[in-house]
């Protein structure tokens, strides 16, 4: 069995959960390179993984019938995260 084959047979809750640790254990190693002085980078990284620890996996049916979630937003807002950690890594990486 491939690792793609066994990722595919986990339900989306538990590819979520696999996506969002892979994201955070990155961005931990990448606020433990960023030297002390760069406070501000390091503050940035910090709350980017409290944001996607604080990500939940919505149903089809509740985000179906939700006007509240704007799913589109906070898309557009870890893109925009992950692109500036990224640009952090190029930055501070080994």
């Amino acid at each position: 069995m491939s690792l793609d084959s066994f990722f595919d047979s986990l339900d989306d809750e538990s590819q979520f959960e696999a996506w969002r640790n892979a994201i955070k254990q990155k961005l931990i190693h990448l606020k433990n390179i960023i030297p002390p002085d760069n406070h501000g980078e390091r503050v940035y990284v910090g709350n980017t993984i409290e944001y996607i620890t604080g990500l939940t996996l919505l149903s089809g049916p509740f985000m179906a019938n939700s006007k509240e979630v704007n799913l589109y937003t906070k898309k557009q807002e870890i893109v925009k995260r992950l692109k500036q950690c990224n640009s952090y890594y190029k930055k501070f990486g080994h």
